[in-house]
């Protein structure tokens, strides 16, 4: 399974869809909140609802099923590990930070792609991918800046 991850994009969808159009073979095309726009606008990803997402009804998280468990994806970092635990949760997005972030806790893979628009890091207009099997969850870290 292949996820493209972005977050933070504010109202740059033509980033968005630059970006989709750069990866067309995704299984999921997953937005972690603040978008600031439509999901009509922002097709072909699915997103949760940032604290800047005023334009539509997006849902809070989101509980998918990945090979080997669950994914979650929310805007904001804070989580309680043991709320993952109790929804077998094996990769857990999330954005709000505006900066990439890879890590694994208890067995649980967290991601956040960083920020398509006002980035926080030394990592400009970054996104992500991963790569999920039953046993494995690979990320890669991609710029906007390389696709220009």
């Amino acid at each position: 399974m292949k996820i493209l991850l972005v977050s933070d994009s504010h109202g740059n969808n033509a980033a968005l869809d630059e970006i989709a159009l750069k990866h067309p073979h995704m299984d999921l095309y997953l937005h972690a909140g603040d978008s600031q726009s439509t999901s009509y606008l922002i097709t072909p990803y699915t997103s949760v609802a940032g604290n800047c997402d005023y334009y539509d009804d997006f849902p809070e998280h989101m509980l998918l099923p990945i090979p080997g468990g669950n994914l979650w994806i929310q805007h904001y970092p804070n989580i309680d590990i043991n709320l993952l635990k109790e929804n077998n949760i094996k990769l857990f997005l999330y954005g709000h930070t505006h900066r990439r972030d890879f890590h694994v806790l208890e067995g649980i893979t967290f991601v956040n792609p960083g920020a398509i628009s006002f980035e926080r890091d030394d990592y400009p207009l970054s996104y992500a991918i991963i790569e999920i099997d039953e046993k494995d969850i690979k990320v890669n870290f991609y710029s906007l800046l390389s696709l220009m």
